[in-house]
């Protein structure tokens, strides 16, 4: 899979982040790290096909400040439905795939959209304390 960043950087929640390698990891820091992430990125690529709520979290994050979203899932994977449709309704993509040649081909389209394309998006402002 080497070469498919094309010139761009990927933060990968689950190498920093990984609730079984860095399980010592308070919520708040986990939490605040994944924002600083998506505070740097111009666009999100999600695997959509396994329902999770740290993805929709993210997904919905994502969305609100403005970025698009690159939604992949396996062909044949049910997946969130409301994820998708927010994905969308966000103007960004949902793509299946079969194998890695057609998932490396989604990904080479999604990250050679024009620079334009993504925007502008804003920082994710998280608040300063739960409200139950």
């Amino acid at each position: 899979m080497a070469g498919w960043s094309m010139g761009h950087e990927a933060y990968v929640p689950h190498h920093s982040t990984d609730p079984v390698t860095a399980g010592g990891l308070s919520a708040r820091t986990v939490f605040a790290t994944d924002v600083s992430a998506l505070n740097s990125a111009d666009a999100v690529i999600a695997h959509i096909g396994l329902p999770s709520t740290g993805v929709g979290a993210e997904i919905a994050l994502s969305t609100a400040s403005g970025r698009r979203v690159l939604g992949l899932k396996r062909q044949g994977e049910k997946g969130s439905r409301f994820a998708e449709g927010l994905i969308t309704d966000a103007g960004g993509m949902v793509s299946e795939f079969a194998d890695t040649t057609q998932l490396a081909d989604a990904i080479a389209h999604w990250l050679g959209m024009p620079q334009t394309w993504f925007g502008q998006p804003s920082n994710v402002t998280p608040h300063t304390r739960a409200v139950a």
